[in-house]
């Protein structure tokens, strides 16, 4: 498949992450890929998967993250379902779960931020989100040891989350905005030294 689509195997084996992460396609070991029902609207579109594949330069990314994922927090307020609520509490279980694994946390802590902008109920931020799924996984996986060296056992990071999670279970949109915006900037301010381009 990589030489058909002329991309390398790690580039093919994050799509392929990427998709399985949204829930598009189900990994079984020992048996295959297999593409799950999605509706229409759950698809990302043409150019948003062109897009995803370009390197954004970090503090583009960072600000366009910021950008979309506080107003979502600040929608998902006021539209989160029970089921949404339940969705992301399981996610913090998971993060909970996963503190001596990077790559579990950093799962974990991706489909956080996922479930909060599906909450939000607006496809259109939805969409925008996935177009830099791959790349915010990315900014998780690095920015997580730098907040933990100063983070004791990552548990003010994770109160963090804790709180943005009780904004929006209260229906506190301008609170969930609020801390969503203070969290991201403390992860963003974590990596202004680092002078790098985000690959995938």
């Amino acid at each position: 498949m990589a030489v058909e689509l002329g991309v390398s195997r790690t580039t093919l084996r994050e799509a392929i992450r990427t998709m399985e992460f949204l829930g598009w396609v189900e990994i079984k070991p020992g048996d295959g890929t297999f593409i799950r029902n999605a509706r229409s609207d759950q698809v990302i579109s043409p150019l948003a998967l062109a897009l995803s594949l370009e390197p954004p330069h970090l503090a583009e990314l960072w600000e366009t993250r910021i950008t979309l994922e506080v107003e979502c927090a600040g929608l998902a307020a006021a539209r989160a379902t029970g089921a949404d609520l339940e969705g992301i509490a399981r996610a913090l279980n998971n993060m909970k779960a996963g503190f001596h694994d990077l790559d579990t946390y950093a799962q974990a802590d991706a489909r956080f931020h996922y479930l909060i902008a599906q909450a939000a109920r607006n496809s259109m931020l939805n969409r925008l989100l996935q177009t830099f799924v791959v790349h915010i996984l990315e900014l998780i996986k690095k920015a997580g040891p730098l907040r933990f060296s100063h983070d004791i056992g990552g548990l003010n990071t994770l109160q963090e989350h804790i709180s943005i999670y009780e904004a929006i279970a209260c229906g506190d949109g301008d609170l969930a905005r609020a801390l969503m915006r203070k969290h991201l900037e403390g992860s963003r301010n974590e990596e202004e030294s680092i002078d790098y381009w985000v690959t995938v």
